[in-house]
């Protein structure tokens, strides 16, 4: 009978030990974002941010020299930036057609006329190679002019807002990017 009252004790014993006890968890899989580290926009906005301010600057109207002296500020903050990579990649290319338009504007100041033909060519081919439809739209607009001379016939003011106008759609897209617009559907929540 003591047997029998000690193998129940023991049996219930188990059983409430069993039951009280939980099985060892396993880990679920980590969420989306969980398993994505937050990115750091700190350096991209403030990037985005100068590049902002320089087409307000451009907008108001400045010359070649605070031009150069702005992009100058602002390039190393355009370098140290991080974060989403479709970002960067904008930002970087709208500060690629800054300087690609300073190079340009800064060709008046060369005397002589072989030399400014000989500067804007040189300006002038990487503006092309960046924005092919920026050179399509300059050989429609100088139709008669002789290859070798495109670089004296084109416009420079033209010139420069075509090319601003890319920058500023660039830094656009950065911007979108690092802060992009709500759904319709979260709207209306």
């Amino acid at each position: 009978m003591q047997l029998l009252k000690l193998a129940i004790a023991f049996t219930a014993s188990l059983l409430f030990l069993g039951c009280t006890s939980q099985p060892p968890q396993t880990q679920s899989p980590p969420t989306p974002t969980q398993s994505t580290p937050t990115l750091d926009t700190t350096t991209l906005k403030a990037a985005i941010e100068e590049l902002e301010m320089l087409q307000i600057k451009l907008k108001s109207g400045i010359n070649p020299s605070t031009y150069a002296h702005l992009i100058r500020n602002t390039l190393p903050i355009v370098e140290r930036a991080s974060g989403e990579a479709k970002a960067v990649a904008a930002m970087k290319s709208a500060m690629a057609g800054h300087q690609l338009a300073l190079k340009f504007w800064q060709c008046d100041r060369q005397e002589g006329y072989y030399k400014l033909h000989e500067c804007r060519g040189k300006a002038l081919s990487g503006i092309f190679a960046k924005y092919p439809d920026i050179k399509a739209q300059a050989k429609v607009d100088i139709k008669n002019t002789q290859p070798t001379k495109i670089s004296t016939q084109v416009n420079q003011e033209g010139m420069l807002q075509r090319i601003w106008e890319k920058t500023n759609a660039d830094t656009q897209t950065a911007k979108r990017v690092l802060a992009p617009s709500p759904t319709p559907q979260a709207q209306q929540l």
